[in-house]
């Protein structure tokens, strides 16, 4: 489902008042009752899960009880971003049990901004190495998850080591151990981290393609941001790539003349559903000829820090009118 942002407006809270949003699509008159004995409170009150992202900015807490799902906003996608909005969240029976103290712990919250964007899943991609795939990939989750507070996952598709392991740390449980043991991916800054290596895509792909399908379906359905760190030599690469609603491919090169070359070659390929990002460029004259949807400059120090301004021009491309919202 797709929202237009510009008709979003937060619920304005009234200065001094505490903002108290009650999400369920069954009000429980206790509840409400309850609430009623406080009267500086502010209610506000949302039945679905687009109605509860909706009313979440300027919120200090959140009484969830069942909501009603929209297309496009699972329940799921709810969970993670209540997780990574800092804005207290307690059952009804809960806060009904203990209403001084969570009452108490609205006050001390700090509300961040959660805006409601439709999901995406970006893969980059190339098949020369070195032009910087894996940083932005990084940067653009990191980024995601810290201006919108909403869920983002990172898949890595490597034929050889991940760079994930490497960038991050080397006990990230990777794609085989949690699609076959039930462990739950690394969090990084709030982004869900899935690096595949080569032995994973040679021996789960072959023996249980329907088992990694499933499971990337999954990635798919709790995150509204996922991204895909691609080579397209992997085998699972045709099947993440083909053109869908959604979907968005972006080939990374830098100046060099191979990783260049390579470039064209995949936008011959992939035709119309790709898009060209020119990664480390030095001077006026590697723009030149290369009709990038995005130019990004040789910036070591960005690169290090995963500066924000190499992610936004990305989400540019993803989200339209990224950069005037993230100001």
């Amino acid at each position: 489902m797709t929202f237009n942002l510009s008709k979003i407006l937060p619920n304005q809270k009234p200065k001094g008042d505490l903002v108290v949003l009650l999400a369920t699509c069954q009000p429980n008159q206790q509840m409400l009752d309850t609430l009623a004995g406080y009267p500086s409170l502010v209610l506000r009150e949302a039945f679905t899960t687009q109605g509860t992202l909706q009313s979440l900015v300027g919120a200090n807490l959140v009484v969830l009880g069942e909501v009603i799902s929209i297309p496009g906003l699972s329940n799921e996608v709810l969970t993670r971003t209540l997780e990574t909005s800092r804005i207290p969240v307690v059952s009804i029976e809960l806060f009904l049990e203990q209403p001084e103290e969570w009452l108490a712990r609205a006050k001390l919250a700090s509300a961040r901004q959660v805006t409601i964007l439709p999901s995406r899943q970006v893969n980059l991609v190339n098949w020369s190495g070195g032009v910087g795939k894996t940083t932005l990939a990084m940067a653009v989750c990191k980024r995601f998850v810290e201006r919108t507070s909403l869920p983002a996952a990172l898949l890595e598709l490597s034929m050889g080591g991940c760079s994930i392991h490497a960038r991050v740390s080397a006990d990230v449980p990777e794609f085989f151990t949690i699609a076959t043991q039930n462990v739950p991916p690394a969090r990084w800054h709030g982004v869900s981290l899935y690096p595949m290596d080569g032995r994973t895509a040679d021996v789960m792909w072959s023996e249980e393609p329907e088992r990694v399908l499933s499971v990337i379906a999954e990635i798919r359905r709790q995150h509204s941001l996922f991204v895909v760190d691609a080579f397209p030599g992997h085998p699972l690469f045709s099947q993440l790539s083909s053109a869908q609603p959604g979907r968005i491919n972006l080939i990374v090169a830098s100046p060099r003349d191979d990783a260049l070359l390579q470039a064209k070659r995949l936008a011959d390929e992939m035709g119309n559903c790709a898009q060209l990002v020119l990664n480390m460029a030095r001077s006026v004259a590697d723009r030149a000829g290369a009709q990038a949807a995005v130019v990004l400059p040789f910036k070591e120090s960005w690169a290090t820090a995963l500066d924000p301004r190499l992610a936004d021009p990305l989400l540019d491309l993803i989200y339209s009118g990224w950069s005037r919202r993230s100001k």
